[in-house]
């Protein structure tokens, strides 16, 4: 009679171990998708900087520069709220004798930092160009950006969920298994502009020495990785 209480009580504390075998019966699934569409908007930033021999002239010329750039910017209906520009910073320019260890002043140095969003991406090559011409002389390369971003984000996740789902149904149906339930879920999207390439124009705009932009096309894409149950016939 001790015997079968003793194999009796050994059968039900392996009931709870197979209980978590089956527990463990996952599969984890990686997913991805990537979308491609064209910028339909662009951020310019731009600097002046002028030496002089003192402070207030070289702030008068940037200051000067800096005006007729938002006069053109307006000119070309740029909303001023699609415009911003930083406060002068002001530097003194030394020249160092390296013979008797000692500097010397030359002048002063003084730069400000402007940003324009645009929204027309006709207007970017005549804004650059016209930019220069007035003496901005810092030109960075345009961030490209779609209005689209946000929903082309979540458009491409999902795409990944479906991708990484169907590989888990493939993975289970190759082992004989349904798919069940997701356990754990962990998503992440990249954005990739393209680098805008400069091209003159053409006919008489090419002519007048204008330039407009290749602007490429934006990279949105999506990863997932999700572990889903096995379930076995």
């Amino acid at each position: 009679m001790r015997t079968l209480v003793i194999l009796l009580a050994s059968l039900v504390l392996a009931v709870p171990a197979m209980d978590a075998a089956a527990d463990d019966r996952t599969v984890t699934v990686d997913g991805h998708a990537e979308l491609r569409t064209e910028p339909d908007r662009a951020t310019l930033r731009l600097g002046v900087e002028s030496r002089a021999d003192d402070v207030e002239t070289a702030r008068k010329t940037v200051s000067g520069i800096v005006d007729r750039f938002l006069a053109m910017t307006r000119d070309m209906s740029i909303p001023d709220q699609r415009v911003s520009t930083a406060s002068a910073i002001v530097r003194p320019d030394y020249d160092w004798n390296p013979q008797t260890r000692e500097r010397r002043l030359l002048g002063y140095v003084v730069s400000r930092q402007l940003e324009v969003e645009i929204h027309d991406l006709e207007k970017l090559g005549r804004l650059t160009e016209s930019a220069l011409k007035l003496g901005i002389n810092q030109v960075n390369p345009p961030t490209l950006d779609t209005s689209r971003r946000a929903a082309l984000e979540r458009q491409a996740l999902a795409e990944a969920a479906r991708d990484a789902k169907s590989r888990a149904v493939a993975l289970a149906e190759a082992l004989g298994a349904g798919l069940g339930d997701v356990r754990t879920l962990q998503a992440s999207s990249a954005f990739r502009p393209p680098v805008p390439l400069a091209r003159g124009m053409l006919a008489a705009e090419a002519d007048a020495g204008g330039e407009t932009y290749q602007p490429g096309e934006i990279t949105i894409s999506g990863s997932v990785s999700a572990t889903f149950d096995l379930v076995l016939p």
